[in-house]
């Protein structure tokens, strides 16, 4: 018994081959690092930082090791 689904394959009207070859390897500045100020790419292991400022979400990007060594620094405590 048929159900009517092709799979999402299209037999009428089927379009050209493409001609041209897409490019697989694209790689974007991404900014500095918060902590170190390098440049990144979207090749680095990165992560992005987020806050709400003036009603508009800002982030910053940060090499995910810079973040693991910020993380693992001791926290000073604040007294009034």
């Amino acid at each position: 018994m048929s159900t009517g689904y092709d799979g999402g394959v299209n037999t009428i009207g089927m379009s050209k081959n493409k001609t041209w070859v897409k490019s697989k390897l694209k790689i974007i500045d991404v900014g500095k690092c918060k902590y170190c100020n390098k440049d990144m790419t979207n090749e680095d292991s990165f992560v992005p930082i987020g806050q709400i400022v003036y009603g508009k979400y800002k982030y910053q990007n940060a090499h995910y090791n810079c973040v693991r060594q910020n993380d693992l620094k001791p926290k000073s405590s604040f007294n009034w």
